[in-house]
Formats: structure tokens, sequence, C-alpha cells
């Protein structure tokens, strides 16, 4: 299928994502960032679409399983929802995706700002959800579990033969160190690390008749540990926040303000760049099944990310074309 607008870091395409997602392969490192029609919160056709809830939800289900199979095994998934839907949306998405955080984003402007409260029946929501997910799969978890303990256990299985060398058993080992019977033995097989402090009481220990058990250095070992750290870290799933203040589960930042061609739907840049920041590494590829005026692929631009979008309305995709044409970036090098 051709794209409606391409660059070096966006790709857009129009049409219909039930039809565009299963032209794409799989890719290694994506993720799913997206904010779908929410039912029957906005006037416009496409947000009426459906018969009832139901409808909805099953069709929810139908493109998130297309999703699902373009996604690598470490993705991250973020799917925006309505106050009134966010529950059933969240166990659309935890039947195929295991769900980590309900978040709210918040919001000070609004038409709860506007609302007739002599009218009211319930109390108003003054927030949207936005469920943040992850993929998973076995094999991912078989394959986690087995890098972790090879990249935990070069240290545990250098001080295992120095121990049993010395003539030591790991249980005795551990209680002689003050620790926990069984510590030695997860060192040793990779599901602990040892600390600096424990290897040199170690070293002290076996040591302590003049001998020369433990003679390498921690610093030589961990420089190892390192090397195949880095290699775990790449298969684990991306995740990574900075600031104390952007670390909860409520994210407050200003809605978009009114403009010519605004979409009604449209979520704050800063937003979306932080949802992308925390939860994606530089050089990944962002998925937006339902692209709008294209503000998660700039996002995902100017963080230095790749992006793919699906966009029904061609109006919207005119709109973000020119948009993303605008804004073409050169951030080589802050690609992987």
């Amino acid at each position: 299928m051709k794209p409606y607008y391409e660059d070096d870091f966006v790709t857009l395409y129009h049409g219909d994502c039930l039809e565009v997602l299963p032209t794409l392969e799989k890719m290694e490192a994506a993720h799913l960032v997206t904010d779908p029609p929410y039912f029957k919160v906005k006037p416009d056709a496409w947000d009426n679409q459906w018969g009832g809830a139901s409808d909805f939800l099953n069709w929810m289900g139908q493109w998130l399983a297309v999703a699902k199979g373009l996604l690598p095994a470490n993705a991250s998934v973020w799917v925006f929802a309505s106050p009134q839907m966010a529950t059933a949306v969240e166990t659309a998405i935890g039947k195929q995706f295991r769900v980590l955080n309900s978040c709210r984003w918040m919001k000070e402007a609004g038409w709860h700002q506007k609302a007739d409260l002599s009218q009211a029946r319930s109390l108003l929501s003054p927030w949207e959800a936005v469920i943040f997910a992850e993929q998973f799969a076995d094999e991912y978890r078989d394959m986690a579990k087995a890098l972790h303990r090879e990249v935990f256990a070069p240290i545990g299985r250098y001080m295992q033969t120095e121990w049993e060398r010395a003539g030591w058993k790991s249980g005795k080992l551990g209680v002689a160190l003050g620790y926990d019977s069984a510590l030695p033995t997860r060192w040793a097989e990779g599901s602990s690390l040892p600390s600096k402090e424990a290897y040199e009481r170690a070293r002290s220990l076996l040591n302590r008749d003049g001998n020369e058990y433990l003679r390498r250095e921690y610093e030589d070992l961990r420089r190892e540990y390192e090397d195949l750290r880095r290699e775990y870290e790449d298969l684990r799933r991306p995740f990574t926040v900075t600031k104390r203040s952007l670390a909860t589960d409520t994210f407050h930042f200003p809605p978009v303000m009114g403009y010519q061609e605004k979409h009604p739907c449209e979520k704050p840049l800063a937003l979306m760049e932080h949802i992308i920041t925390i939860s994606t590494r530089p050089g990944d590829t962002v998925i937006d099944p339902f692209a709008g005026s294209g503000t998660t692929l700039a996002a995902a631009k100017y963080t230095g990310r790749r992006a793919i979008g699906v966009e029904l309305d061609e109006r919207y995709c005119e709109i973000a074309a020119r948009r993303l044409s605008q804004d073409v970036l050169d951030i080589e090098g802050l690609t992987a």
C-alpha cells in the first residue's frame, strides 16, 4: 500500500486500520500508542458508528488483535479511553496484553467547567483514561529469565568455584557471612547478584588462614556483568522515568486550545512526548492506528523515534502531512 505521507522518520497511511495494519510486517522494536474513538463522546459519525457498547468493544478487540501481531515481545502499549468506557476498554486490552496501569490525564479546562450543574445526575469527570500495558508472551518470559541468570551468574559461579576449592559448602558459607544460608546458591545460579560488600566479606573469610582465594577484583567481574547486562536491558521492555514529578499514573498536561483545523480529540504534544519518552527507546517505532492530525507521529519524530500512522479521514491525513512536512528534523545520531 502506498503511503499518504512519508519522510525519513514517519510513514502515514490513509485508510481503515483493520485494512492497513495487516499489510505491515512484524517489527523488532515497535510500540503501540494511540487514541481511538471513545464511543458516543463526540457527535461525529466516526464516534457513533456502532449499534451499542458491545459492538464497539468487539471492534476494539479486532484492531487490538491485529496490532498485537505487529509488536515484539517487549512492546509497550498505550490506549486512551473515555471515563465512561475506561473499565470496559481496559478489559478488552487485558485480553490481548498485560495491563500495567490505568492512568488519568487530568484537565483543568474542559466541558466539566461549562456543564450545567443543575442538570447533573452524576459527578463530573475532569479526566481521560490512558491504559498502559505490555506485550507478553511465554517465549519472552523464558528468554528474559534465562538471560537474567546468564547476566547475574558469572560473579556467583566464580565465587562458587573458589568457596568449593576452599572446602566450603554454600549453606554454611551463607550463615558464616551473616546472610541467608541459601543466598550463595542464588549467587551461583544467577538469580541474585553479589554486592561488593558481600564479595569482600567472602574474600576475608576464605583467606583468614593466609590463603589467596577470590583473587580477581570485584570491579573486573562487574565489567563482565555490565556487558551482559546491556544485552539483557535491550531485551526488556523499555521504561525510564527520570523526574519524580512525572513518575505517577496521573498526568497533568493542559489540553490543546482551539485553533483552525484542530482535531476534536487532539492530545497535547507534551503529553504524547512524555508517554513515548518513558516507554520507548530512541530509534524505536511507534504505531498509531488512529493518527488524527498527527500529534503522536510528531511526538515520536521530535523524540528521535520512528512512527507509522493510519488515519481514516483524508482531511486529517492532509493536516498531518502538512504538519509533519513543515517539521522535518535532522535528528541523525539520535536514532539507534
